[in-house]
C-alpha cells in the first residue's frame, strides 16, 4: 500500500512535469510565419486604420522616457518576418505604424527581405498606387508607394545601422504620415 502511494505520486509528478514541460514548448515557439494572403489582409485593415489612429491595433503602451513629443504603443505583427511592431503618436497629431526586423545575413539579406516586402506590398494594393525606389547613403534601399492625394504613404526600407560598429542591417516597413518620412534618406 505505502509503495503503491509512492508509485501513484511519482507518477503523477512526471505527468505534471511532463505537461509543464510540453505547454513550456508551446509558449517559447516563434509564433508561425504569416503568409502573404494574410499580410495582405491585414496591411489593407493597417491602411484603413491609419485615418484612426491606429486605435484597433494598438496594444499595450511603451514607456517613452525622454522622447516626451510621442506616445508609443506595442501593435499588432501585420506582415511577413516583421517581429518588433509598434504605433508611434507624435505631439503634432500625426502618426505611424512601423514594424522592424533585424537581417541576420547582413546588407544581401536586408535587400531581398525588402525586395520580398515590396511584392507582397504590390500584391496587395491595387492600380491607384504608385512606388518610387531610391538606393540609401548606407548601400541599402527604401520603397515609397504613395497616392494622389492620399495622406498615407507605405515604405520598405533596408538599411545599416548607423549608430554601431557592427554590420547590422535592418528591414522596416512603414504606414502613415508622409511628412514623418522628410528626413534625409541614410
Amino acid at each position: 500500500m505505502k509503495n503503491s502511494k509512492k508509485s501513484t505520486g511519482i507518477n503523477i509528478f512526471i505527468l505534471s512535469l511532463s505537461v509543464l514541460s510540453i505547454s513550456a514548448c508551446s509558449l517559447f515557439a516563434p509564433a508561425p510565419e504569416l503568409s502573404d494572403a494574410e499580410s495582405c489582409v491585414k496591411l489593407n485593415a493597417i491602411i484603413a486604420g491609419h485615418s484612426h489612429d491606429f486605435q484597433q491595433f494598438k496594444k499595450s503602451r511603451v514607456s517613452s522616457t525622454g522622447v516626451v513629443n510621442m506616445q508609443i504603443w506595442k501593435a499588432e505583427k501585420v506582415f511577413p518576418r516583421a517581429n518588433n511592431c509598434q504605433v508611434w503618436e507624435w505631439s503634432t497629431g500625426l502618426t505611424n505604424y512601423m514594424c522592424t526586423w533585424q537581417e541576420k545575413g547582413g546588407a544581401v539579406e536586408a535587400k531581398a527581405s525588402h525586395d520580398h516586402g515590396v511584392e507582397v506590398v504590390r500584391q496587395c494594393l491595387n492600380e491607384q498606387w504608385e512606388s518610387d525606389t531610391q538606393m540609401t547613403k548606407s548601400g541599402g534601399v527604401r520603397t515609397h508607394f504613395t497616392q494622389v492625394n492620399g495622406k498615407t504613404i507605405i515604405a520598405i526600407n533596408a538599411f545599416k545601422e548607423s549608430r554601431t560598429i557592427l554590420e547590422n542591417w535592418k528591414t522596416t516597413l512603414y504606414v502613415g504620415d508622409k511628412s514623418n518620412l522628410k528626413a534625409e534618406v541614410q
